[in-house]
């Protein structure tokens, strides 16, 4: 499924599969569809009045705490960042994720499902050209708890990252290049971690 770097893909056809939404303990069907260039990924809500749908945007970023949650207005799609991380790392800029709850299916608690799905559906080559941020200046943000991101100019989308629990438990270092291969091959199979105390309500669900 190779892809074009410099043109802009959508999925080939639509694609979708079952699962269990990780908070809210409910079935939810998802499906990929097909959208038109500079289309960007756009959540569409079927269980609402009007299928209302949300743009994948930074602006319409509402909660990032333990899962990434986007809204426009009242509506709301919760824990999207696994399906996000998919579609980037495999390159789909255009797509409409069809949902009929406010949370995507789960899977194994990794990105695996997501990327198995966009393998299913194809990723076709568009007749416009991706757009793109240029990082051209070191850029950084600090949250109240602590974590630091920074960025930093390259011709490449590498990422290194250090992860640390309290009293330093659990700490790793990972450093790679992310393309659609080390994706697929590394990250996606990765799954979320979490202490026990965090899950065990989920669990009773």
């Amino acid at each position: 499924m190779a892809s074009t770097p410099e043109l802009q893909h959508t999925v080939g056809k639509s694609a979708g599969f079952s699962g269990t939404a990780l908070h809210t303990g409910e079935k939810v069907t998802l499906r990929l569809h097909p959208a038109p260039v500079d289309h960007g990924i756009k959540f569409k809500r079927k269980d609402l009045q009007d299928e209302p749908t949300i743009d994948a945007k930074i602006e319409n970023l509402k909660q990032v705490e333990r899962a990434t949650t986007i809204g426009e207005g009242e509506v709301r799609v919760h824990t999207v960042e696994h399906v996000l991380a998919a579609l980037w790392a495999m390159g789909v800029d255009n797509a409409i994720v069809e949902m009929d709850a406010n949370e995507p299916p789960i899977g194994d608690g990794s990105a695996q499902a997501y990327v198995d799905l966009i393998r299913k559906a194809g990723v076709t080559a568009q007749e416009e050209p991706r757009k793109f941020f240029d990082v051209r200046e070191t850029m950084h943000v600090e949250s109240k708890t602590g974590a630091l991101l920074i960025l930093l100019p390259d011709d490449k989308f590498r990422i290194s990252c250090t992860q640390a629990g309290p009293n330093n438990r659990f700490a790793q270092f990972l450093s790679m290049e992310i393309t659609p291969a080390v994706f697929e091959r590394e990250i996606a199979p990765a799954r979320t971690f979490v202490f026990y105390e965090d899950v065990q309500p989920l669990m009773e669900k």
